[in-house]
């Protein structure tokens, strides 16, 4: 089981063995079985019972399973997804009834809205470690923190049971960035980076009981504050740029920094200081019963982390592009027209708006209704998306419409695609495919320059559209 090296997406320098994570579950089901059975070793109470643990540990073995199989073969998102909904359901299923929420002193009572939130904030954390794991060490080391800060939790509020698995944890993660600092000599792969979420999520649910039918959330929200975050604004990249939401992309924290600084240790000591803050705010929290303390702290790190660039500022102006876009469809439509539709340069310094802003002037002279462009090119941490509607027409859904999807190819790797959707008009259809075909060529002709030379000149960028040229492409084979 190894991950070799593309580079195009995958850059190490060399084959890396996966699946690293069993040894963590190996070593943290030894010990949750030895804690549960034999309590007896210890001279303070550990309120760890069979029908808190067990299903943890009967779990386990699923995700371990899916996360090999998935190192292995790959498995689907969606697939995934399910695997992980059915095991939260099996963990929350066993777990006692809480009832009240308490944020800011404010208690909200939640009936049986426990459970299926309960499951989602498992399957919101096991995926957001998960997200994680794409940089040397970088899902470790915050694991390692986040399980400190558990443990400390946990024993203010006196499950020192809890604790105890959670310093284990913290252990098990130490002791394994040994092998996985930069450059890595063996990765966590899913295997490891779901069963770690999955059992952080439970154990910091578990230490945030702050009384009989009470659980206490600020805390726990200051810890998993920037994989949380991270894992938010990746769904805004990804359905924003036409892509689902299990897509992969190189928009996440470690990539950013990655790209800034690229040491791998120096994405580490910044990916520190922003979770420590927050880590340490939830224990002093906890300690004082004030929930004052890990929300100031949670929202001064996430200003600090937009204001400095380091993540998120793309994000929050792709919800604001797409808030204006909105509005000028809606009361100035003549506007929009010319400021060629919505472009979000999420990552990299290509010469994709240029390229793009001598695309849309000629749709205007065809029964166009929509253009989408996306451009990933991840060894150049370049990431582009175009949209471009044609509001004076017809709505896409109050009209019959034809969809022309062309994947962009260059150097035999995907690197985006092209999509186009028409008002179906049977007489103009190979034109309008045609069309299509030549305005993908174009652009792949512009990628390929630029991961040639690395600057492509704007005169230089489309070639001229000549009629011609168009009914030539709509009659060939390939338009066909």
């Amino acid at each position: 089981m190894v991950d070799h090296p593309d580079s195009f997406r995958k850059l190490q320098r060399k084959p890396v063995p996966v699946g690293g994570g069993v040894v963590i579950f190996l070593v943290m089901v030894a010990m949750m079985v030895f804690l549960t059975y034999h309590q007896e070793f210890f001279d303070f109470r550990l309120g760890l019972s069979p029908k808190l643990l067990l299903p943890l540990i009967i779990v386990s073995p699923f995700i371990i399973v899916l996360g090999l199989i998935d190192d292995k073969f790959g498995v689907n998102g969606r697939t995934k997804l399910l695997f992980q909904i059915i095991s939260a359901s099996i963990i929350i299923g066993f777990a006692k009834y809480y009832s009240e929420v308490t944020y800011f002193g404010i208690e909200l009572n939640l009936h049986h809205l426990f459970y299926p939130l309960a499951v989602f904030w498992i399957i919101g954390m096991i995926n957001a470690i998960n997200l994680l794991d794409g940089a040397d060490g970088v899902a470790v080391t915050v694991g390692f923190y986040m399980s400190l800060a558990t443990a400390g939790i946990a024993y203010i509020n006196g499950h020192f049971g809890i604790a105890l698995i959670s310093l284990g944890l913290a252990g098990s993660l130490f002791g394994f960035f040994v092998h996985n600092r930069p450059p890595a000599g063996v990765y966590l792969g899913d295997t490891g980076s779901m069963f770690i979420g999955m059992l952080l999520a439970t154990l910091m649910l578990r230490a945030s009981v702050a009384s009989e039918r009470t659980i206490s959330i600020c805390g726990a929200f200051a810890i998993v504050l920037i994989p949380a975050v991270d894992s938010f604004f990746a769904v805004i990249r990804r359905v924003n740029s036409g892509r689902t939401i299990f897509s992969p992309d190189r928009g996440h924290i470690h990539h950013l920094l990655t790209a800034k600084f690229s040491s791998g240790y120096m994405v580490l000591l910044i990916l520190s200081l922003l979770i420590i803050p927050g880590c340490v705010a939830a224990v002093l929290g906890t300690y004082y019963r004030n929930d004052l303390i890990p929300a100031l702290t949670s929202l001064g790190v996430l200003i600090i982390a937009i204001v400095t660039d380091l993540f998120g500022r793309r994000e929050l102006l792709i919800l604001l592009g797409r808030i204006k876009g909105r509005f000028r469809k809606l009361f100035d439509k003549q506007k929009y027209q010319r400021k060629n539709g919505e472009i979000y340069h999420i990552q990299g310094k290509g010469p994709w708006r240029q390229m793009w802003n001598k695309i849309i002037p000629i749709l205007h002279n065809y029964p166009c209704q929509c253009l989408q462009l996306n451009i990933n090119i991840p060894c150049k941490h370049e990431d582009f998306f175009g949209e471009w509607e044609n509001v004076t027409k017809s709505r896409l859904l109050e009209r019959k419409s034809i969809t022309c999807s062309v994947p962009l190819i260059v150097d035999e790797k995907n690197i985006g695609t092209l999509r186009t959707f028409f008002d179906n008009q049977q007489d103009r259809r190979n034109e309008l495919f045609g069309l299509t075909i030549t305005m993908s060529e174009l652009c792949e002709n512009v990628v390929k320059q630029y991961l040639d030379k690395g600057i492509v000149e704007e005169n230089d960028m489309i070639l001229p559209f000549q009629e011609q040229k168009i009914l030539d492409a709509g009659t060939s084979k390939k338009a066909a």
